[in-house]
């Protein structure tokens, strides 16, 4: 299965933005080729320093800047060692975090500890559970969160819980005891990683999270297994790894992104430090919202960038199976708040406060590509152990295609009967009710049928003597 990833230096917010590539050059010495999870990471830091001040209003709901994270990919491949480029920055920064180690209600909510109150008696004290309050938290084998099980249900409805908007009453977690119940808003960004379990897709189809998440899916083949292996080889006692920025420079650059929000909420807000820090949670939240709609702003090309945003992730799902297709739209609405989200956060690099049809463009470069690989992945899936009747269905799909577009003389030793591959894959699609994408990983797992040539900018095939029959 081809994998449909650019190169982090081509990726306009890589170009344009020195801090972002700098995170990269560093994030990319720990956890090689992984370039996306790289991207996302420089968000999900961004995100949780921002979670305590930035709503988006859309309406009478909004979305906070925190972006949680599901990668899927083979072990040892450079998923759990990324942590620690995270983590260390995060401490940098002075923004908790914390691992996954228990599914209870106790572990994840909270629970009261009866402590001495000096008197003969006993107070109630809350032991706050992991996802309550502000941190980054990391699940290191997700794949537990896959498996069947009362815990496992539970822990998947309180992380969908955490992932809704800071500051809406769909955030709130409650827990209700035989004493005084338990109630704790959540501000955590999840970052969580897993191998390819036995029967992962048919939980991203159905389970609630993989919709809240950006779920980042990657095969990782022999022959990139092989190259990371020989990069690494020759690493001992060698060169260090080239970086265009120093890594005190990029902590700066967070420090310095905070206190530009919060000097601008202040003013906004007409309060002083003090007087902030002096408010208990909910008064905080109170003043984030009521000025959420003047600490940043869209302008006159952010509309229409949108709507081209809806235009092409939309493209992607039609021409696949109706059923499949219904499933995978319902990711839509979250990849488009993710886009917004994205958007934001390249304002808030650029430190402006008006969020512009251009930043649009650039999250969705990096989400189309995220997106484009979650579709390939469920729809090759579902194709895993065909039988021999299935996989004669399509060559004679192939086939058939072929022998009824139209057929070319190239005009040299090449000679007739020459098809333009692109009018193949169409037609193949479409009795095949596949995306343009799994047409061409459909064709190449077809080549052996076919020859291929390229005449000009166009490419041409024509099948091989012993499948003409």
């Amino acid at each position: 299965m081809k994998i449909m990833v650019k190169h982090y230096t081509q990726y306009q917010a890589v170009k344009r933005y020195p801090v972002i590539r700098g995170y990269l050059d560093h994030f990319r010495r720990v956890s090689k080729n992984n370039d996306i999870p790289g991207l996302l990471s420089f968000f999900f830091i961004q995100g949780q320093l921002a979670a305590p001040y930035v709503r988006i209003p859309m309406d009478n709901i909004h979305l906070d800047p925190r972006v949680h994270v599901f990668w899927i990919q083979g072990s040892r491949s450079g998923k759990s060692i990324s942590w620690s480029v995270i983590n260390k920055l995060m401490k940098e920064l002075d923004l908790p975090t914390d691992a996954y180690t228990e599914g209870t209600d106790a572990g994840l909510i909270g629970s009261w500890d009866s402590v001495a109150d000096g008197n003969g008696g006993f107070d109630n004290v809350l032991r706050p559970g992991l996802l309550a309050g502000q941190k980054a938290l990391n699940f290191d084998e997700g794949s537990l969160l896959l498996k069947p099980g009362k815990f496992s249900q539970n822990t998947v409805l309180y992380l969908q819980t955490a992932c809704n908007a800071i500051g809406s009453e769909e955030n709130i977690m409650r827990k209700h005891n035989a004493g005084d119940p338990i109630e704790i808003e959540s501000m955590v960004s999840l970052w969580i990683t897993t191998y390819p379990p036995q029967g992962v897709k048919e939980y991203v189809l159905h389970k609630g999270i993989f919709q809240r998440v950006l779920l980042y899916w990657r095969n990782w083949g022999m022959d990139l297994r092989q190259n990371i292996s020989e990069e690494r080889a020759t690493l001992p006692w060698g060169d260090i790894g080239a970086v265009t920025m120093d890594y005190d420079k990029i902590a700066e650059h967070f420090k310095g992104l905070r206190t530009s929000i919060v000097a601008r909420l202040l003013s906004l807000s007409g309060l002083s430090m003090t007087e902030w820090e002096a408010m208990d949670r909910p008064e905080q939240e109170d003043i984030v919202q009521s000025c959420a709609r003047s600490l940043f702003t869209k302008d006159e090309t952010f509309d229409a960038a949108m709507l081209s945003c809806v235009d092409d992730y939309y493209a992607l799902v039609r021409g696949m199976d109706p059923k499949l297709a219904e499933v995978v739209a319902s990711f839509i609405p979250g990849i488009l708040n993710y886009t917004i989200i994205i958007a934001t956060h390249l304002a808030m690099v650029e430190r402006v406060w008006e969020v512009t049809g251009d930043h649009v463009i650039m999250a969705e470069e990096i989400l189309f590509d995220l997106f484009q690989n979650l579709i390939l992945w469920l729809e090759e899936e579902v194709e895993v152990g065909a039988k021999a009747s299935e996989r004669r269905a399509k060559e004679s799909a192939w086939k058939e295609a072929f022998k009824k577009v139209e057929k070319f003389d190239l005009g040299d030793r090449r000679g007739t009967g020459w098809a333009r591959k692109s009018q193949v894959l169409e037609l193949y699609g479409k009795v095949r009710n596949l995306s343009s994408n799994s047409c061409f990983t459909h064709f190449k797992r077809a080549e052996h049928l076919f020859q291929t040539s390229r005449e000009g900018a166009s490419i041409y095939c024509r099948l091989r003597e012993e499948y003409e029959k």
